[in-house]
């Protein structure tokens, strides 16, 4: 995996932020309309291009690589929590923000950025192998990420599985496994729909971009040793530990770009959502997205 390339694609991915920086600034997306088209990527775009990197199935991708990827998400998952109890505490951060940089620290954002990147750097098929590190990340976040973004007082319920990410990687795993021909008029549908993916989804963070006071955001000097720790010195040291028993380069470019992908929108969504504090939370989306046109490259320079 070239670093040049992955730096050349982060760049394309920093335009189309831009894109909806400077649409929502020129008030040609107001906030409601924001809300649906983030809306329509996490329900509709980014399920279909997971769906669609099962059609017409690479001979390339094999049981052995599918299970190395589960070994591989499972491993990567495993640092990250072990790394969301430590990084709190090293960085002695406010005994109010602990839980929220636990967040920070295990959640990447493993669809709006990471379907996207993958896509373009190791092709669309690689995209069966995210599937499986997705499935780690909703495991992980309708459990142990809800009691984090809740403050500890969330109890287990199986209906917070009941999403469309969690069925959308079930049917992706199915139609992989089964490899069924199917009606050219369903996988041109579904095409079309996993086409915007990227576009509408960077649109989405560079309209959360134009509504942030980035000043305040640029004088959070911790915000800064998290990121230093958790998206350049984590990821380069989990890189090292996954080549130990990946030896496929797809499989291992995925889960070190998943390691690497900046702070994950849901569980500020989640905070929000039952009243919370995320102000914290926020800052550290934004500042770990514009950092990750350096980190992520960088990044790639150990793999």
């Amino acid at each position: 995996m070239s670093a040049g390339i992955v730096f050349q694609q982060m760049v394309i991915i920093f335009l189309l932020i831009l894109t909806g920086y400077i649409v929502y600034k020129k008030g040609i997306i107001k906030g409601e309309i924001s809300k649906g088209i983030s809306a329509l990527v996490v329900n509709v775009c980014n399920p279909a291009i997971l769906v669609r990197s099962a059609f017409d199935r690479d001979p390339s991708i094999t049981y052995d690589k599918l299970l190395m990827s589960v070994l591989g998400a499972g491993v990567l998952y495993a640092v990250l929590i072990a790394a969301s109890f430590l990084f709190p505490k090293l960085l002695k951060t406010e005994k109010k923000w602990e839980k929220h940089y636990s967040l920070m620290c295990l959640f990447g954002n493993t669809g709006f950025i990471g379907i996207p990147l993958v896509s373009a750097v190791l092709g669309s098929q690689a995209l069966i192998y995210v599937a499986v590190a997705n499935a780690y990340f909703n495991l992980l976040f309708y459990t142990y990420g809800i009691w984090l973004a809740d403050g500890g007082k969330s109890r287990f319920s199986w209906k917070n599985f009941l999403n469309v990410g969690n069925f959308s990687i079930i049917v992706t795993i199915v139609l992989f496994v089964w490899n069924p021909k199917l009606p050219a008029v369903f996988t041109s549908t579904i095409d079309y729909m996993a086409d915007t993916t990227t576009f509408l989804a960077m649109v989405v963070i560079g309209i959360s971009l134009a509504r942030t006071n980035l000043k305040s955001i640029f004088t959070e000097v911790r915000l800064y040793l998290f990121i230093a720790l958790r998206f350049l010195a984590l990821p380069i040291a989990i890189s090292f530990l996954l080549r130990l028993f990946i030896k496929d380069d797809t499989v291992y470019g995925v889960m070190v770009l998943m390691a690497s992908v900046p702070v994950a929108n849901l569980p500020l969504m989640r905070v929000e959502e039952t009243g919370g504090d995320g102000s914290m939370l926020s800052k550290g989306i934004i500042l770990s997205t514009l950092f990750s046109l350096f980190t992520i490259p960088l990044v790639t320079l150990f793999v």
